[in-house]
């Protein structure tokens, strides 16, 4: 099969990073061509590895006026430039990496030779109601399969049969020994993680604050990347001044996107993700498959990856004090920290493997050439 995906990512995200995983595991069997947005930092990263890749000037609907009048004419262009490309590569399957893309769905219309697939990697509840059912709607008319990454996600998308849930596999690189789970003085925290409102960060450090007045030992590192988007900036900048007026330069500390995913986690002895809405969420599995300890909110999709109170702890959504508690509890017991840390890494390479994904992913790749 010759696969095309079509992912507007600016820059390196969980969404992207899961379709790159397909890619790679895939590639020994079928060949995949990526169409990214036209301002996108992922282009090299795809060539490096001898991936044909595309670009596109993809604009995304949001409250400005000028884009809402931009958008149709936009999506046009790109549908007619998209067929273009199907047809030079001779496309067999379209892959949207996310439901919101309307380009895998004009393209369908106009080519109905092809077969879509479409991957909801949002909670839809977290996307506003008109929107929402909108392109849920479209996506469900027009793809032969639409995929949802975790059942939080399923349970909120109208039953069809041709709605289905396939978990990303666990498909990391390992190149450093066990995490050095520290028993010593500083208890290493990490938040890594996009600086984007809503991802938790600002929740994270106000928990973070009330238990270092409790126990001086703990450090935290905010570890992600701003996707180049000014909101991001302020939001981390934010962060920042409230470190300095707090007094914790020297104990809160701040870094951007890192490729060093494995190392970073390693390093520390907890990883937090205190997020409002994930659909699944790569650094909860990033983390319990390396063996770090994992302190997450009842968000969704980390309540698929974590077993609470015994691969790592489970916490309400903007519930400080429930997050302060959980972080003094890992904290203060380094035998419990160890001891999730192994039960995490031996529950997700069982539950999310990457032989589970390729037959499930196979099976649909089947079905799709007998249809043919």
């Amino acid at each position: 099969m010759n696969i095309l995906i079509i992912d507007n990512s600016t820059a390196f995200t969980g969404a992207f990073k899961c379709a790159l995983n397909e890619a790679e595991l895939l590639s020994d069997k079928h060949r995949f061509v990526f169409v990214l947005n036209k301002t996108s930092t992922l282009v090299p990263m795809l060539q490096e590895r001898g991936i044909t890749v595309y670009t596109l000037p993809m604009k995304e609907i949001n409250r400005s006026i000028a884009t809402l009048i931009q958008y149709p004419f936009a999506l046009i262009s790109n549908t007619i430039r998209l067929r273009n490309i199907i047809r030079n590569e001779g496309i067999d399957i379209v892959q949207v990496n996310d439901f919101y893309n309307l380009l895998g769905a004009c393209s369908r219309i106009f080519q109905s030779n092809i077969k879509l697939l479409t991957y909801v990697r949002f909670v839809p509840s977290s996307i506003p109601a008109a929107l929402r059912n909108f392109w849920i709607a479209i996506a469900q008319r027009y793809s032969y399969k639409v995929i949802a990454v975790s059942d939080t996600v399923l349970k909120q998308l109208p039953t069809r049969e041709s709605t289905i849930r396939i978990y990303d596999p666990i498909n990391f690189s390992e190149r450093i020994n066990a995490p050095t789970i520290s028993g010593g003085n500083e208890i290493r925290i990490l938040y890594l993680a996009n600086y984007i409102h809503g991802k938790g960060q600002d929740y994270a450090l106000d928990a973070f604050i009330h238990a270092y007045a409790q126990n001086k030992n703990l450090r935290l590192l905010f570890a992600g990347g701003d996707m180049g988007l000014e909101k991001n900036k302020q939001f981390r900048q934010m962060l920042e001044e409230r470190v300095h007026l707090e007094g914790l330069a020297g104990v809160v500390s701040f870094q951007g996107f890192t490729a060093e995913i494995e190392k970073v986690i390693k390093d520390a002895d907890i990883v937090l993700n205190f997020s409002d809405s994930e659909s699944f969420s790569m650094t909860c599995l990033e983390a319990s498959y390396y063996g770090t300890p994992v302190i997450a909110t009842r968000c969704g999709g980390p309540e698929e990856i974590i077993v609470h109170d015994k691969t790592g702890l489970l916490v309400p959504r903007k519930n400080i004090e429930a997050m302060t508690e959980a972080i003094l509890k890992l904290a203060n017991n380094t035998e419990l920290r160890k001891s999730y840390g192994s039960a995490a890494r031996h529950y997700v390479q069982e539950k999310f493997s990457v032989q589970t994904f390729i037959r499930n992913f196979e099976n649909i790749l089947k079905a799709v050439d007998n249809a043919q």
